[in-house]
């Protein structure tokens, strides 16, 4: 197998093993249709996983069955539609994933930070940061859904400034115990 159709098995099986995750969560904001979970996931990945019809209906059906969301029919006009929400064993399940989430990420992050150099991370993080958001996700939004957007996007890059002034904070006292011995 090439590298790149290695990599992008890779890539594929780790969306895939994240759709359920990424359905909770998005159900834990607030309940939802089956459209509007995929135009939500599709925002909140920056557009990096767009979910289709194929793809959506049999994790949601897998989910129901497993008792961790349930769906109330919702009637539009002519048109029924399932209104999925979270069940209180979906919520607890979402917390034990967010918790194992926070581990695996914290270990990802120690594993990168010691094989990729810092100039290879500066460039990944200059990439990140200097993408345009209007071509992404604020595109074609209403006023109110891209100060909603905006809004959240901040409210993570403080929460991810948090951890790092506290992880920064925290090497820099190892950094010196090192170096008084």
């Amino acid at each position: 197998m090439s590298k790149e159709k290695f990599v992008e098995a890779l890539d594929h099986s780790m969306k895939r093993g994240f759709v359920s995750f990424l359905i909770l969560l998005a159900l834990e904001a607030e309940p939802a249709n089956g459209y509007k979970l995929m135009k939500k996931i599709s925002e909140d990945t920056y557009g990096a996983w767009r979910p289709t019809n194929s793809t959506m209906y049999p994790y949601l059906s897998n989910l129901s069955e497993k008792g961790l969301i349930q769906y109330d029919l919702k009637k539009t006009g002519e048109r029924e539609s399932k209104e999925y929400s979270l069940t209180i064993k979906g919520k607890g399940v979402l917390k034990k994933l967010v918790e194992k989430q926070r581990e695996m990420s914290l270990s990802l992050f120690g594993m990168m930070s010691t094989v990729v150099d810092d100039d290879d991370n500066s460039i990944y993080l200059k990439d990140l940061f200097s993408q345009s958001i209007y071509d992404t996700i604020l595109f074609d939004k209403s006023n109110d859904e891209k100060i909603e957007i905006l809004t959240r996007r901040i409210n993570l890059i403080d929460f991810i400034s948090e951890i790092l002034e506290k992880s920064k904070v925290g090497m820099k006292k190892e950094l010196k115990k090192f170096k008084s011995k």
